[in-house]
């Protein structure tokens, strides 16, 4: 599920400064900062299996098991070979503070040489994850660290992990930077960071992970959005699923559908590796400092008010079609493309800029519009003889369309009942090339659009046309049955 404000675009006058020095940061720590950290670590994986560090500390991993009272992850590891166990461990030590404190005291070793021989090694571990940046700045369970707890905020792991959490940054920031203003901004970003990264460690409490990213913060202003635009309608872009559009909704309903999708995800897809636990607390943390944003009064609202007209009827199709009247065709198109690409499945808008594109007569914009037009769902007869129109014309100039798209297109007009175009589309030198059963098929379901449509002669033509054409196809069968025994009756 995504939800995603999007009520304001970007303009000179209220670009919001700190929301984009805020990603800058992030993209300057990822490129910059990061940038060598999958070469360290990769070293670091190395050196762990080659100077036998690893063979020290596994058998002491699997004390640690014991000690903790984790029985199933004992025997787990018993039974894992000795390369699993190796990555396992070499992996967890990275994080785990509570393994690496029971280390460090001895009492996992089996003697005191074994402890001696592994002081050095492990010192030199040590020494070489101070090298990667990452485990620097990562927040690591069951430790509180004030700065790791910040820090991890601006730490990302992938090039996608980064991009999804800029993206919602510069969505929400745009809104909330303008709504509180910078300063109030900058301390709801990082006591963000701290209130997810709290929330986080109270819920992974005893674990040997870590976590990064942005998204906790995020999640702050995710909530702190929805308080201090509380009633007021916002537009907003939703994907559930294949579902997708653009909505208008008061943005306090936004805060159960996000926060519900965090606790579900949190229960239910606990091993997706997200820190839905972050997200919620970020969620609940914006929501609490929003609240008392709202409370004191610190809410801008000529920026919150100023786009109340948005809310108001929009009228631009009104004035797009007066444009079209009035033959001023670059007006119209204007208008029509703006909503487009609100409303990009909204089969209406298409067919207006088509007829813009036919009677402006530019035949480069007419010819992409036609196949535009095509791939669109026609939702009324007039548009699906639109399409037909379109149809005629791309094969004049002797453009192909795939076989694939003109059998769509003829099930659909028919459902829709433009069945005139539809046998038109049949009686087409292209469609006479597809399979036998195909053409066979497609008629037999024009004749049950006329029979919708109580149009008996025209029913039994287009069955008689069937049988004549494709006698050996099962369809033919059904004709012929058809005209007998339902046709022959009176009616």
């Amino acid at each position: 599920m995504l939800i995603l404000p999007l009520h304001r675009p970007f303009t000179r006058a209220n670009f919001p400064f700190v929301t984009v020095l805020l990603a800058l940061a992030n993209v300057f720590v990822f490129l910059a900062l990061q940038s060598g950290d999958r070469a360290g670590l990769e070293k670091l994986r190395q050196y762990y299996l080659d100077s036998g560090l690893g063979r020290i500390e596994a058998p002491a991993y699997q004390q640690h098991l014991r000690n903790t009272g984790q029985g199933d992850a004992t025997a787990a590891f018993a039974a894992a070979g000795e390369s699993e166990r190796l990555a396992y461990v070499g992996m967890h030590t990275l994080t785990d503070v509570t393994f690496a404190q029971a280390l460090r005291s001895g009492a996992l070793f089996p003697d005191a040489g074994t402890l001696a021989q592994w002081r050095p090694l492990r010192a030199r571990y040590e020494a070489m994850q101070d090298e990667v940046f990452t485990l620097r700045h990562i927040m690591r369970s069951s430790e509180i660290d004030p700065w790791r707890m910040l820090s991890a905020a601006f730490l990302h792991g992938d090039v996608m992990h980064l991009i999804g959490n800029m993206v919602f940054l510069l969505a929400l920031g745009l809104l909330v930077e303008g709504a509180v203003g910078p300063l109030l901004f900058v301390l709801l970003y990082l006591f963000g960071a701290y209130g997810s990264s709290a929330v986080s460690l109270w819920w992974r409490w005893g674990e040997a992970g870590g976590g990064l990213g942005a998204s906790g913060a995020i999640a702050a202003l995710m909530g702190a959005f929805c308080l201090v635009w509380g009633l007021r309608p916002v537009r907003f872009f939703y994907w559930i699923g294949v579902i997708f559009d653009y909505v208008r909704a008061p943005a306090i309903l936004l805060l159960p559908l996000w926060l519900g999708w965090e606790l579900y995800n949190l229960f239910a897809n606990q091993n997706l590796g997200i820190g839905f636990d972050a997200h919620a607390g970020g969620l609940i943390t914006g929501a609490l400092i929003g609240a008392v944003f709202v409370a004191l009064g610190r809410v801008r609202e000529e920026f919150v008010s100023d786009y109340a007209a948005a809310a108001a009827p929009d009228t631009r199709w009104e004035q797009a079609q007066q444009h079209l009247g009035r033959m001023q065709l670059a007006e119209a198109d204007r208008l029509l493309e703006e909503l487009q690409r609100e409303q990009p499945q909204r089969f209406e808008l298409q067919l207006a800029r088509y007829r813009v594109a036919r009677n402006s007569g530019r035949r480069d914009v007419l010819d992409q519009r036609r196949r535009e037009l095509l791939a669109a769902s026609a939702d009324t007869v007039e548009g699906a003889q639109a399409q037909a129109e379109a149809l005629a014309a791309i094969d004049q100039t002797g453009d192909n369309i795939d076989s694939a798209q003109r059998q769509s297109l003829t099930r659909r007009w028919i459902g829709l009942g433009a069945l005139d175009a539809v046998e038109a589309m049949l009686d087409r030198p292209a469609s006479r090339q597809w399979p036998q059963d195909t053409q066979a098929q497609l008629w037999f379901e024009l004749s049950l659009g006329y029979r919708d449509r109580q149009a008996r002669p025209q029913q039994a033509r287009v069955l008689r046309a069937l049988i004549e054409r494709y006698p050996r196809q099962p369809q033919a069968d059904k004709a012929r049955f058809l005209l007998e025994h339902e046709l022959a009756a009176p009616g």
